[in-house]
């Protein structure tokens, strides 16, 4: 029934991700991002992905070509229209910690917090635009990327300054990549293999590391913002504010440009010259010493995030690797769990190896000798069609 259609928008700086949920099941996914300084596109239905010719400019028009395509590949038929979106939103601030229904008010808040979170922000404020212009009529729900996290107990909220400050400012850890955890929590309570003391990296371009007591988010590396934790594709993650401060002054920074710095230039790509990590480890394997280094520097970066996490959980039951470098690259996995065994995590060869595009959650652990370790595939834009529907229910 198309009253039931819902359109999920999930974007990034470098991307447009979209999904067509109907009734909990997804007809289509549409996903656009810049390679080789054009947007390509790729359309994935039935299990099956394909390219498809797109001319668009730039990401912030990808919107307007989304029903086009869902149309021309049958997965939206011409008498259905789209009357729900979810929009996944990346912000700091009390405000931001639960879902809403989009309106000029919320429009005024995510406005109003550009100046804390100016990359992130910017790109959900143009792709907002972009779907209340296309969608007019549609009921447009912002998706809380750090709901998840307000389960966390008081003191893993704090920095350590003035608490006045802090509670004025609203300068908090609040976390991020809540959408992606919940999904795999929901995926192992479903299977009824969820445990006690769960740790989930989320790999991805974006990368974090949480720790779920009894179904619950305890603590997570990413804080105020995602720049915050682990290193990733192209983000520094934590660094200290003094280098920051040398980094400013030498390069004759600006704030907006220090923020480009250590959000698109820093992490892998500073450090090995590609945000890839298939690229370096070819690169690597063809003796570059670079990329060897900032592959260490990055898989090191991990280490200790879990090894917090297991320290905030008293211990570990279970690891969890998802998102794009999670699902897909067995070497970065073996190279994590190298480390853990401490921890009692002992990869299967074997089966690790031939894990790199699952469809379902899969154990890659060395059965009997070893806690488990699954590689689940994220489910982030399910996730979000839910939390649409229940908000739009409660408040019908």
């Amino acid at each position: 029934m198309a009253g039931s259609l819902i359109l999920v928008a999930n974007p990034g700086s470098a991307s447009r991700k979209y999904g067509l949920y109907d009734n909990g099941h997804c007809r289509a996914a549409v996903h656009f991002e810049w390679q080789n300084g054009v947007v390509q596109c790729t359309l994935q239905r039935d299990g099956q992905r394909r390219d498809i010719a797109v001319d668009v400019p730039d990401l912030q028009t990808a919107s307007d070509q989304v029903v086009d395509i869902l149309r021309a590949n049958d997965a939206l038929q011409e008498d259905e229209q789209i009357t729900r979106i979810g929009l996944r939103v990346v912000a700091p601030g009390s405000y931001f910690l639960e879902d809403h229904l989009i309106d000029d008010d919320y429009i005024a808040h995510l406005t109003a917090s550009t100046s804390r979170a100016p990359l992130h922000i910017v790109a959900t404020l143009q792709e907002l635009q972009a779907l209340r212009h296309r969608f007019a009529e549609a009921m447009i729900v912002g998706v809380s990327d750090s709901a998840f996290h307000c389960t966390k107990p008081d003191y893993a909220w704090n920095y350590g300054i003035s608490l006045e400050d802090a509670d004025r400012l609203e300068i908090k850890r609040f976390g991020y990549h809540g959408i992606s955890v919940a999904s795999v929590v929901r995926e192992l309570r479903r299977a009824e293999k969820l445990p006690t003391k769960l740790i989930v990296c989320h790999l991805g371009s974006g990368a974090s590391v949480t720790a779920v007591h009894a179904g619950t988010s305890v603590d997570t590396t990413m804080g105020y913002s995602p720049l915050e934790g682990v290193i990733m594709s192209t983000r520094s993650g934590s660094i200290d504010p003094t280098a920051v401060q040398a980094l400013q002054q030498a390069l004759q920074l600006d704030a907006a440009g220090i923020d480009v710095y250590l959000n698109h230039r820093s992490g892998l790509l500073g450090l090995g010259g590609s945000s890839e990590v298939l690229e370096l480890l070819q690169r690597e394997a063809a003796g570059d010493n670079r990329a060897r280094l900032a592959l260490a520097t990055y898989v090191h970066s991990l280490q200790k995030a879990i090894g917090q996490m297991a320290a905030v959980l008293n211990g570990a039951d279970m690891l969890v690797c998802t998102g794009t470098v999670g699902e897909r690259s067995s070497l970065i996995r073996e190279r994590l769990v190298s480390r853990l065994h401490y921890l009692d995590f002992m990869l299967d060869d074997h089966t690790n190896q031939q894990c790199t595009a699952p469809q379902e959650a899969t154990v890659v652990s060395r059965l009997a000798h070893s806690k488990p370790i699954i590689v689940l595939p994220t489910q982030e834009a399910a996730e979000i069609a839910r939390h649409v529907t229940e908000l739009v229910d409660r408040a019908a």
